[in-house]
């Protein structure tokens, strides 16, 4: 693609994130988002094939790619904490409130199992958790990593959603509050 046909498909991946949050993906249409970057339906699909192909474009291409940035990350590192990888996708979404508000809304929607991104988030936990046990945590003796991480990505979901019903609360400080509980003192000294 050139630099005008990027500029229009991101232009159209925003509006779907604002779209997708406030309406869902079934309160969503096409046309919608056509109008609202001044594009016919059939200019919509040229740049992302489908109403899918939209969803799937926004949640693996626009939501999950940063947050893979600080997973990987954690990787090369000698002695990653997992207080430090969380940390560092708190502080990813408090940047981008319209790209929370969408996951959380289609998170909700997909419950349904004939949601086009049922799979998607039936299967993320375990594939982000699966990725994320493999990496060498350091983490205190006799401290299941797996469980943590499964514990804190939950509480992280929690966290979120009640940023989201409070505009104007700092998403960092909200997180800080809960590593006093997931990472309790004495125990986690030196690895938070």
């Amino acid at each position: 693609m050139v630099n005008g046909e990027v500029d229009r498909r991101n232009e159209i991946l925003k509006a779907a994130v604002e779209c997708f949050g406030t309406l869902g993906y079934y309160g969503t249409s096409l046309q919608r988002i056509a109008t609202k970057v001044g594009l016919t339906k059939a200019g919509i699909l040229h740049y992302v094939g489908s109403k899918e192909g939209l969803l799937t474009a926004v949640l693996d291409d626009m939501y999950d790619r940063e947050t893979e940035d600080v997973t990987a990350d954690m990787v090369r590192r000698d002695s990653p904490l997992i207080a430090d990888m969380w940390r560092g996708i708190v502080a990813i979404n408090a940047k981008r409130p319209d790209l929370v508000h969408m996951f959380s809304t289609l998170s909700a929607e997909a419950l349904d199992p004939d949601h086009p991104a049922h799979d998607y988030f039936a299967n993320r936990e375990e594939q982000v958790v699966d990725v994320a046990a493999n990496i060498r945590w350091h983490v205190p003796d006799g401290v299941d990593a797996e469980r943590m991480l499964r514990a804190g990505f939950a509480m992280m979901d929690g966290v979120q959603l009640r940023w989201l019903r409070s505009p104007g609360q700092d998403l960092n400080a909200m997180w800080a509050q809960c590593e006093d509980v997931l990472f309790p003192l004495p125990l986690w000294e030196g690895y938070r």
